[in-house]
């Protein structure tokens, strides 16, 4: 859920201090609540700032240099296993992820996880050439 603009937040509390209107009478104004009304009120009457917090979460464990120096190291090394990207980061940034992180923050970067072409399947390797060097009767 997104949080309430500031704009909002601005207007509940301007009419809460024209003395116009109750807070239970806000609440149905604005299609907020209770809660809401009084933690801006609170937030007002301190001196802070009335601007939406971060919304949670963890934050991102790759900033936004570390972003593109990982798509630089994938462009240099198309090759490279989401191991050795994870060393890369660990090594020149000390940052430690999973090598899950990486697999979606290449996936946000638009770039692919496979790394190489399929090869086609040789004819005379894995079980198709141990099936074939087998006589019919199967012994």
């Amino acid at each position: 859920m997104k949080p309430y603009s500031f704009d909002l937040r601005q207007r509940v509390v301007a009419a809460y201090e024209s003395g116009a209107h109750t807070i239970t009478e806000l609440t149905e104004l604005f299609g907020v609540g209770q809660s809401f009304v009084k933690k801006m009120l609170r937030l007002h009457r301190q001196g802070e700032s009335l601007e939406p917090r971060h919304g949670g979460g963890a934050s991102p464990a790759l900033n936004q240099e570390q972003l593109e120096m990982l798509r630089a190291a994938v462009q240099t090394r198309p090759d490279a296993t989401l191991g050795e990207l994870k060393s890369f980061l660990r090594a020149e940034y000390k940052v430690t992820v999973s090598e899950a992180t990486i697999c979606r923050y290449l996936q946000n970067l638009d770039l692919p996880r496979k790394k190489r072409a399929s090869k086609p399947v040789s004819a005379t390797s894995g079980s198709a050439a141990r099936s074939a060097a087998k006589p019919p009767d199967g012994r």
